[in-house]
């Protein structure tokens, strides 16, 4: 799995990144949330509890995925700013915590 960066964008007010992506896996099934966001947070210098995938887009017939995530600046941010699916999608939080 090879992670092209294609945009990043600081948005100040909110204190994160919000980064585009190309994923290519060659003779992979579309990688798991889990394994982006590891990579992610490695080659972005990010630790992993302030890295969350927003979406991954998998091209029909061809080894590429579209990804968009958000890499925040403040690990106390991320639950102010994304919902709790997307939480509880990333693993930031259990699934047994109920929605507000």
């Amino acid at each position: 799995m090879e992670i092209t960066i294609t945009e990043e964008k600081h948005n100040p007010l909110i204190g994160r990144n919000e980064v585009k992506a190309l994923i290519t896996h060659l003779g992979e099934i579309t990688p798991t949330r889990e394994a982006v966001r590891s990579k992610i947070a490695a080659q972005m210098n990010f630790d992993l509890e302030r890295v969350v995938i927003q979406e991954i887009v998998g091209h029909f017939g061809e080894p590429k995925s579209q990804l968009i995530v958000h890499c925040y600046d403040k690990a106390e941010d991320v639950s102010v700013f994304e919902p709790k699916f997307r939480l509880k999608r990333n693993k930031i939080i259990a699934d047994d915590q109920k929605e507000d």
